[in-house]
C-alpha cells in the first residue's frame, strides 16, 4: 500500500501536486488496483483490468472523463474521476464527480479537499455550472461540509445513496 513521505503533514500541504492522468505516469495500474480493491463494481467495472483500461482511455482522451492524480514528491496521495455519466438512473445529470480515493495513510492531511477542489475548478473550466455525486453513509454530511447540497435519495446498486449537486456558477 502506498505511504506518505515521513516529512507529510498539514504544513507542508504546498508540496501536494494535482495534476491530469498521463500514459507517461504509469499510475493507472496502481489506481486501478487500488481503487478496484476498495470499490469492486462501483467503480463501474467487473474487474481490476477492465477499470485499468478505462483509466488509460482517460489517460488519452481530451475531453471527459478526466481523472485527477495527487502526488506529494512522485508518491501517489489520490485521485478523483471527473465523468460525463456516473448514475444510469439520471443520465441527464452532468458531469459527475466520482471515485474521491485517499489510501488510509493519506487521510486527514487535506488530500481529499484538494481533489474535491480540483474537479470542481475543472468542472467549471470546461464551463459546466453544476456538478454532481453521489454517495452514502455518513458521508452526506462530509460533502455538505464543503457547500455540496443533497438533491435526491435514490436506490441504487442496492443501497440507498443520496445525489448531491455544487452549484458552479
Amino acid at each position: 500500500m502506498t505511504t506518505l513521505p515521513d516529512h507529510w503533514s498539514d504544513m507542508h500541504a504546498d508540496s501536494l501536486e494535482i495534476a491530469r492522468l498521463t500514459e507517461e505516469s504509469g499510475l493507472s495500474k496502481t489506481i486501478a488496483a487500488l481503487q478496484f480493491a476498495f470499490w469492486g463494481p462501483l467503480t463501474g467495472y467487473g474487474s481490476a483490468a477492465d477499470y485499468e483500461q478505462f483509466l488509460c482511455h482517460a489517460a488519452r482522451s481530451h475531453h471527459l472523463p478526466e481523472i485527477l492524480v495527487a502526488r506529494c514528491g512522485t508518491t501517489f496521495v489520490g485521485s478523483v474521476n471527473l465523468l460525463a455519466s456516473e448514475m444510469t438512473i439520471r443520465p441527464a445529470l452532468s458531469p459527475w464527480m466520482a471515485q474521491l480515493f485517499v489510501p488510509d495513510s493519506a487521510r486527514s492531511q487535506g488530500v481529499g479537499n484538494a481533489l474535491i477542489e480540483a474537479a470542481v475548478a475543472k468542472a467549471a473550466a470546461l464551463g459546466h455550472r453544476r456538478i454532481y455525486l453521489y454517495t452514502s453513509g455518513t458521508l452526506p454530511g462530509y460533502y455538505a461540509s464543503r457547500r455540496w447540497q443533497p438533491v435526491e435519495e435514490v436506490e441504487y446498486l442496492g443501497k440507498r445513496r443520496v445525489i448531491m449537486a455544487y452549484d458552479l456558477a
